[in-house]
């Protein structure tokens, strides 16, 4: 969709590495990393603290006062929420949904629709294409846009252990290494403010969406979906950074890479494609939205965090992959996420 027309107003972060976006942002330019799966602090609402505290940063940010809020729209993307909730008495799991969960969001006094998104680990991304198809539809000026994960639990990265896609004991995330054996599971939120018009510096300024239904749990080999999705979207448009969705397994990264490479602007400086789950690890549902935060600090700071574990990237031709961080201006940027089922979706961001 061309001129996707809603304006990023604030954004917020709580991941392992910090408790907003700030700190947050600031630890990746320091080269911090986790070395094992992260689970956040708290109990089973612990998903829906983090979540809101991203919302209300988001919010502070973008400066809605009472009345901005009394109207806005609320969008939830998770692929599960808090995984406790899913395994623990019917009763129990209701209060711990993503509504209602510790007093729910009433206190942030957001009157407009409300939704919830599960599309795998690309929730985050079609909630917030969503939220711009609300405000283009006139169905809300405003909208809150938040991901969260909480799924550090035995029984869930046992079983993604058996896919073969975690990293092994004592390994690290190196999305796009040779050396790549998988990724880390981590708990964390991300918030975005959409609105249709003001002073933001930054628009949402085109989106596309996409679905493989080659396998349940594995992708086209040849990435055809894919291609067809980022050619589609980025035809000619200069690009300065490209936030892959970068996962560190043996079959997504050569897959996404190739996609990307045919996909890539042929430009004198090359796009610089970044992965921030070397450093944060995989949040799953929240992952695209994460994606999209670091994206918007980017633009603001003109630099682009270091690849802290792709000490030894795949070879490129039409991008660069580069293990330091780049001071460079930011001027368009591209978000992108796949998940299981075939879930994809990517968004040019401007400013």
């Amino acid at each position: 969709m061309k001129n996707a027309g809603a304006i990023i107003s604030g954004y917020g972060l709580v991941t392992p590495l910090g408790q907003n976006a700030d700190s947050t942002f600031d630890a990746l330019m320091c080269a911090r990393f986790i070395t094992d799966h992260h689970r956040a602090a708290g109990g089973a609402d612990r998903g829906v603290q983090m979540a809101r505290a991203a919302g209300e940063e988001a919010i502070g940010r973008a400066g809605w006062n009472r009345d901005d809020r009394s109207e806005a729209g609320l969008i939830v993307a998770t692929s599960k929420g808090t995984l406790e909730s899913l395994i623990t008495p019917h009763h129990e799991a209701i209060a711990n949904s993503p509504f209602i969960a510790a007093g729910g969001w009433d206190r942030l006094g957001l009157g407009g629709p409300r939704l919830v998104f599960s599309a795998a680990c690309a929730s985050g991304l079609h909630a917030l294409i969503r939220g711009a198809l609300m405000i283009a539809a006139g169905e809300a000026r405003r909208v809150l846009v938040v991901g969260y994960e909480a799924s550090v639990h035995p029984l869930f990265v046992g079983s993604f252990n058996r896919l073969g896609i975690i990293a092994p004991a004592g390994e690290v995330c190196r999305p796009f290494d040779q050396t790549r054996s998988g990724f880390l599971v981590s708990e964390a939120a991300a918030a975005v403010c959409l609105q249709a018009d003001g002073g933001g510096e930054i628009r949402l300024e085109n989106f596309a969406m996409g679905g493989d239904a080659t396998h349940l749990t594995g992708g086209d080999p040849h990435g055809c979906t894919l291609r067809r999705m980022l050619c589609g979207l980025i035809g000619e448009t200069k690009l300065d950074l490209i936030h892959a969705h970068g996962t560190g397994t043996e079959f997504n990264d050569p897959v996404e890479l190739a996609a990307i490479e045919a996909a890539a602007p042929r430009q004198s400086v090359r796009p610089a494609v970044y992965s921030h789950k070397g450093a944060i690890g995989h949040s799953l549902g929240a992952a695209g939205l994460i994606a999209v935060v670091i994206n918007c600090m980017c633009h603001q700071r003109s630099v682009i965090p270091p690849n802290v574990q792709t000490l030894r990237p795949l070879e490129t031709s039409a991008i660069s992959i580069n293990a330091a961080a780049i001071d460079r201006r930011i001027d368009r940027s591209l978000a992108m996420a796949a998940g299981f089922g075939g879930a994809m979706a990517a968004a040019v961001l401007w400013g």
